[in-house]
């Protein structure tokens, strides 16, 4: 069979469900890989490192839509297939006009305040709070003598944590993490009207909390992220209320949905392969490579990739990319080359070096990294300290059908 005549279906439950074969085809017969959906996807990992790094791969979004519209940069959101309010695409706008969805110096202006609350001395005078956080989790594990992962650990530790960095009040943050699963439909392929009209509502209660905070850190300052933004506007940085909105969604999305997965996945990972949860427990020492072979292995999933669309045309692999195309860089893909890892479907602990691209690469590497990684270190070592005895009750873990990069349930006995 020829590598054109391998057409996967890259957004099927069947794909999603079990991604590692496909991609291990793709990767050896078909790197740079033109899919049915109209994208090109890349697997292979100096390609994508390639294409992480080089500007002629874009995340800006707004400015794709404006070029093809032929308007100039206020170019509205891409219409949807769906009925939609003018504030319904003006809420959609908003989110292409984050920071982490532009290129140059739009990115790196705003970026550089927020890296100010990652740095590594603000992480960690943060552990003693990721700690208690963990603590009161697991204590209330213990109490019921069972809890999932998931719902139970590894969505409220980030939710709380992001939380109280950003400025979110207590009474709303459930909320405030309900309404990112449910307005993260928008960028699922596929979704059905009735998912869209929920996510359209859920985005607008988002950016309209968003939007109250900064107008009351304007009147009385507190010390969280907001405060921060807003003061940096009115220092001149010349921060728009729309664009404290907007890195304050991406902040929450970074510093917090990401982890829930890394937890969760992390301790699923050790759970299935126990020889390698004993080498940890024996060897504290290995938490900081383990962290790095779990973020390789499995997190968020294998499928993860993240979009770009290229500004020029671009030869990659033997194939040109034409300006105005979309992009897809394998993450998951990358992380499973043989020729950057040895053995690369093996969960080694140990393994050094290794150079995954979990993150990415670049100006727009992970900016809650530092965050994720902690987080994911005390809860982890927290569990296997606190349960030794600690057994799998959800032997087949299934994906969300709401989100296929996590799983819906990891039942564990403790």
């Amino acid at each position: 069979m020829t590598a054109d005549a391998f057409q996967p279906d890259l957004q099927s439950h069947v794909y999603q469900s079990d991604p590692v074969p496909t991609l291990h085809r793709l990767r050896e017969e078909d790197p740079v890989h033109r899919s049915r959906h109209g994208y090109w996807f890349l697997t292979r990992y100096d390609h994508v490192k390639f294409a992480l790094r080089d500007p002629r791969f874009s995340s800006d979004w707004a400015r794709r839509q404006a070029e093809r519209a032929g308007s100039g940069r206020g170019a509205p959101a891409a219409a949807s297939p769906y009925e939609e309010s003018e504030t319904d695409r003006e809420n959609r706008q908003l989110i292409l006009s984050s920071f982490n969805m532009k290129d140059g110096r739009d990115h790196s202006r705003i970026r550089t305040l927020v890296n100010h609350a990652f740095g590594k001395a603000a992480l960690e005078s943060r552990r003693g709070r990721v700690q208690e956080v963990v603590d009161e989790l697991l204590d209330g594990a213990a109490a019921r003598g069972s809890f999932d992962l998931v719902t139970e650990l590894g969505f409220p530790l980030p939710m709380v944590v992001a939380s109280e960095m950003i400025g979110i009040p207590g009474d709303e943050r459930e909320r405030f993490r309900r309404s990112f699963e449910e307005a993260g439909v928008l960028g699922v392929p596929g979704h059905s009207a009735e998912l869209h009209a929920t996510a359209l509502e859920a985005l607008d209660w988002q950016l309209g909390l968003a939007r109250g905070l900064v107008e009351a850190r304007r009147e009385r300052p507190e010390d969280d992220l907001i405060t921060a933004l807003v003061e940096a506007e009115e220092e001149g940085d010349k921060l728009s209320v729309d664009e404290i909105i907007s890195a304050v969604v991406t902040i929450f999305t970074a510093a917090g949905t990401t982890t829930e997965r890394f937890v969760s996945s992390g301790l699923l990972l050790l759970l299935q392969h126990p020889e390698e949860q004993a080498r940890l427990r024996s060897d504290p020492a290995l938490l900081p490579t383990a962290m790095e072979e779990i973020l390789r292995f499995h997190h968020p999933d294998q499928s993860t990739s993240t979009a770009r669309w290229v500004t020029e045309d671009v030869e990659l692999g033997e194939k040109v990319l034409r300006k105005g195309d979309r992009v897809r860089l394998g993450l998951g893909a990358a992380n499973r080359d043989p020729s950057q890892f040895p053995d690369p479907d093996r969960l080694d602990l140990a393994r050094t070096p290794n150079r995954h691209l979990a993150f990415g690469r670049g100006a727009h590497f992970c900016v809650g990294a530092g965050l994720a990684r902690l987080e994911a270190e005390v809860a982890i070592l927290a569990t296997l300290d606190r349960f030794p005895q600690i057994e799998l009750l959800t032997k087949e873990p299934r994906r969300d059908p709401r989100r296929m990069d996590r799983y819906e349930e990891i039942r564990v006995r403790v």
